[in-house]
């Protein structure tokens, strides 16, 4: 994968064909006579906002050759804004509607139609609860699991609604043919969904992985490493990850991403985590023996061909550079490679030991970069910044390529150094993780 201008326009224009969908087929054929100008927007909000919602079934960072394109933190970047946009366009729908004329409103009493109107103030409820709870989710105390059911549900059930409301209106849908392709069309955006939730594991029940070990890294981590049962381990590119399921069934709700840290050459796979979560405080109680079930890999965090690498990481975000590294030592690789390591302090480095062995196995320079040093350390305090950053970039930097992993705030600092530094965009590659 290779970023570039090209490819962003072509997305971009993509995109916005595939939004004008709705919008394109109520124009097609014959055209109602054109009433109020401001009745007639609403009408095209409701259908653009439709069309994004449909595509966000599309854009949600589960389909490989898309997230590709861009990496999976930028797919989730656009769709999270997206999202907002998409909500925006839907709520001024029947808002546009109604301030012109009032006699929408009937469109919400029950005694004029109760099906029609109990429909769209679910809808409307249901809007405002996605978008609330995607954005809050943490701080209104839901869980990770509940938020993707409950997510996945009232997207589901906007689009069918907003895709049945169209047809019975009728205004532009007026001809089977419209009621049918939109209908298709919606339904198909609507299958991806259940293709995931169901399809997929339903195809991966018969490719279990169990627990082989359990291993205590620094800073209360944990590493899993799982082995393939009765089947070939899956193939993947160091730097991506893969969505667990630590559970006898592929169904469960409980599904989390997590990059791998293991070699592109090792026999089994290994995830690290931090015990941080309702999810992976439990690593440590997990039996040997335990089935996961792995869906994957996604992801294009990974390193090109014959560059040098400039790793920026922080805390418990080192697991993709790790894989980098355990690959590339496995495959004798001696190019250049610095690694940046933020961590509060020398004793929570998780892997410490490990990158030590790995300085002399790879032409690799590590400098940690420690929050809370101890009184006799040497090496570099306080954070990942500005200053920091200009001290220890190569001579040539755009010889180098840039991957950067860790707490947002670091990241957001390093990328906009890294850009006033003069560093092409295209050789920087971010994996923020904030999808959970």
């Amino acid at each position: 994968m290779k970023y570039s201008f090209r490819r962003a326009f072509l997305w971009l224009g993509i995109y916005i064909l595939l939004c004008l969908v709705p919008l394109l087929i109520a124009t097609l054929g014959s055209i109602p006579e054109q009433r109020d100008f401001w009745i007639e927007f609403g009408v095209a909000l409701g259908f653009l906002g439709l069309g994004m919602f449909a595509l966000q079934f599309v854009f949600s960072g589960r389909f490989t050759k898309i997230a590709a394109s861009f990496g999976m933190d930028n797919v989730h970047h656009f769709h999270r804004k997206m999202g907002i946009i998409a909500f925006v366009f839907v709520l001024m729908h029947p808002i546009t509607l109604i301030l012109a004329n009032p006699e929408f409103l009937s469109y919400f009493d029950p005694r004029i139609n109760a099906p029609r109107a109990v429909a769209l103030s679910f809808a409307t409820v249901s809007l405002i609860l996605l978008t609330v709870t995607s954005l809050w989710r943490i701080s209104f105390g839901l869980n990770y699991e509940m938020w993707r059911l409950v997510h996945g549900i009232l997207s589901l059930a906007l689009v069918f609604i907003g895709t049945v409301h169209a047809i019975q209106v009728s205004h532009y849908m007026d001809t089977l043919w419209k009621q049918v392709l939109l209908a298709v069309l919606m339904g198909g955006s609507m299958y991806l969904v259940i293709h995931t939730r169901i399809v997929r594991p339903w195809k991966y029940r018969k490719k279990p992985y169990k627990v082989i070990n359990v291993q205590k890294e620094r800073d209360e981590s944990w590493t899993l490493e799982l082995k393939a049962q009765n089947h070939k381990r899956m193939h993947f590119v160091t730097g991506q990850f893969a969505w667990l399921t630590i559970n006898d069934s592929p169904f469960s709700l409980q599904q989390h991403p997590f990059t791998i840290a293991s070699s592109e050459k090792a026999d089994t796979l290994s995830f690290t985590a931090k015990a941080s979560g309702d999810f992976t405080s439990t690593w440590k109680d997990i039996e040997l023996g335990t089935k996961v079930f792995i869906e994957g890999p996604f992801g294009s965090f990974t390193p090109k061909e014959n560059r040098n690498l400039f790793l920026i990481m922080g805390g418990i975000g080192v697991t993709p550079a790790m894989s980098m590294l355990r690959t590339l030592r496995d495959k004798k690789d001696n190019r250049k490679i610095t690694l940046i390591y933020a961590n509060e302090n020398w004793e929570n480095i998780t892997f410490r030991e490990d990158l030590e062995k790995l300085k002399s196995q790879l032409n690799l320079k590590v400098i940690h970069v420690l929050n809370e040093p101890e009184d006799d350390w040497k090496g570099e305090a306080g954070v990942v910044d500005y200053k920091l950053l200009k001290k220890h970039l190569p001579e040539h930097p755009n010889e180098f390529m840039y991957y950067i992993c860790g707490p947002e705030p670091m990241m957001d600092e390093v990328e906009i150094t890294l850009r006033d530094k003069g560093i092409d965009w295209r050789h920087i590659y971010t994996e923020r993780f904030n999808i959970v």
